[in-house]
């Protein structure tokens, strides 16, 4: 009995385990992200990415915060910008969708430290 006590614990507690930072996009200043938009191959998109820090301080830097862009091209890539009356930083940048790329495009955060990090995915339909 106490076997399966700390079984049914164990996997609640895994259950609620989350990221150590809340990661949003704001696409083209709307929080609201609509996923069944198509951009045009060549389009210019806004993006700006939140990072929301709950455990504090944070030792790992914001530089060291990874992006994956698949089938996108920077066109202009700001810094990381403390965030007034928050725990995060936030960055924004431009990109677009690249010509002759079959999928659909795609960006990925990463922050990886002791306290399981963060992570955030942004896609991007195109014809």
């Amino acid at each position: 009995m106490k076997k399966g006590i700390l079984s049914l614990a164990l996997m609640m507690l895994i259950a609620f385990a989350g990221f150590s930072c809340n990661v949003k996009f704001l696409v083209n200043g709307q929080e609201n992200i609509d996923k069944n938009a198509i951009y045009k191959v060549g389009e210019e998109i806004k993006i700006t990415i939140l990072v929301d820090f709950i455990h504090q301080p944070c030792q790992i830097a914001m530089d060291e915060t990874k992006l994956k862009l698949d089938g996108l091209e920077i066109v202009k890539k700001g810094e990381w910008i403390k965030s007034e009356g928050t725990n995060g930083y936030y960055l924004e940048m431009v990109v677009k969708i690249k010509p002759d790329y079959p999928k659909e495009g795609k960006l990925t955060l990463t922050r990886t430290c002791t306290n399981e990090g963060g992570f955030g995915m942004l896609k991007f339909k195109h014809n």
